[in-house]
């Protein structure tokens, strides 16, 4: 049940839907408070799932906000110059993609150093 939550929880778009809060609401914020709490899900749930899903999820998540951001791409025009929005969602999306891969790496770190450990 946890890995369908988590699992479900990380592949929502959150990359389109934080560039349409800044775009709709004018919330800048969620760029910053969205990673947060991705990279705090994403660091609790490696006790409960595999690698593999966090980062299914995350790619289809990907996949499905520049899907969303090809769709709403005149809709919106250049608010968010210089970039479109499709350059807001890349940049925004290998933002979270760097925060998860240095909690993977140090995930992996503490794994290997615990299994050194036992023996």
């Amino acid at each position: 049940m946890k890995t369908c939550c988590v699992s479900l929880f990380l592949f929502v778009p959150w990359a389109f839907f934080v560039a349409a809060m800044d775009y709709v609401w004018g919330f800048p914020f969620g760029y910053l408070i969205v990673p947060v709490i991705i990279w705090w899900i994403t660091k609790q749930s490696l006790r409960h799932l595999q690698i593999r899903f966090v980062l299914a999820s995350l790619l289809g998540s990907y996949g499905v906000s520049v899907y969303l951001a090809y769709l709403f791409e005149n809709d919106w025009g250049y608010f968010f110059k210089p970039l479109t929005i499709s350059g807001v969602v890349h940049a925004w999306s290998v933002a979270i993609l760097i925060g998860v891969l240095v909690i993977l790496i140090h995930y992996g770190a503490q794994k290997s150093n615990q299994s050194s450990n036992r023996h």
